[in-house]
């Protein structure tokens, strides 16, 4: 245990250096609380006290997602760890997790799901619809989720960005710290060290390598190394990612790559 509260600490400094969480900017509503008053033996609620006590802090920037991670992965046991890179955080400011993925191990059904959901800020509810295909397709690559860590991409936003957090979602991507989100989440890599990256749709891809096209990587059906990692590119699992051309296809070959975890990545 011990070593689990020391693992959560570093991770709650790496973030606090990056200013994307001022704990001084979460309310009753946010989600995270409701969380913790909802699942207060839950083995992520206990390790948000630990991470927010170092989120102390005041800042001018929007704040971010919080990542969720399985209870064992930052445990000393032996275990397949997988880390999924979505895409930007887009929220107008902090208090939410991505992809609602502390719902996982403890939400069966939508009547559970709604009673959590109700008592939500409005501006931060998730629909039920969207967190379960999202939760069907991680059940569907088999992915242990004691041994699971979700992040963002793009997180960290450009000083004095606060000011516009409440403008539309698309518009406040130029608000991103590019260089500064790109070092948080090699930084992430380097700490949680997976034995497989899942990169969700093209923003992940487009900020760890620049040089390598999505088409042409989701295409090809092979994994690609990331910081010396096994990755696997997917698209986004979400209603509208559904309607792009080759959605399918693409998350079908992708779904086989997942499923078949020892294949060898391509390191060009």
């Amino acid at each position: 245990m011990d070593y689990c509260r020391e693992k959560i600490r570093k991770l709650a400094k790496l973030f606090a250096e990056h200013k994307t969480h001022p704990y001084e900017r979460y309310r009753d509503n946010s989600p995270a609380i409701v969380f913790q008053k909802m699942f207060p033996d839950n083995h992520y609620s206990k390790d948000l006290n630990i991470f927010f006590h170092y989120q102390d802090y005041s800042t001018d920037q929007i704040g971010a997602d919080l990542p969720w991670w399985g209870k064992k992965y930052f445990t000393n046991q032996a275990g397949f760890r997988t880390m999924i890179v979505s895409q930007d955080s887009l929220e107008s400011d902090v208090g939410s997790v991505v992809f609602f993925a502390h719902l996982l191990p403890c939400i069966q059904s939508s009547a559970e799901y709604a009673e959590y959901n109700d008592r939500l800020d409005h501006n931060q509810k998730y629909r039920y619809r969207s967190w379960k295909m999202v939760r069907e397709h991680l059940i569907k690559w088999n992915l242990d989720f004691d041994f699971l860590y979700i992040t963002d991409a793009r997180k960290v936003y450009k000083p004095d960005s606060l000011q516009y957090k409440n403008i539309d979602r698309q518009k406040r991507r130029k608000y991103f710290n590019e260089a500064l989100s790109k070092r948080l989440l090699e930084a992430e890599i380097d700490f949680c060290k997976p034995d497989l990256i899942i990169l969700l749709g093209a923003p992940p891809l487009k900020l760890l390598d620049r040089n390598r096209k999505y088409a042409a990587i989701v295409d090809n059906n092979e994994p690609i190394l990331i910081k010396q990692r096994k990755t696997i590119v997917a698209p986004f699992p979400s209603s509208l990612s559904k309607t792009q051309p080759r959605f399918t296809e693409r998350m079908s070959s992708a779904t086989k790559l997942i499923l078949a975890k020892d294949c060898q990545a391509d390191a060009s």
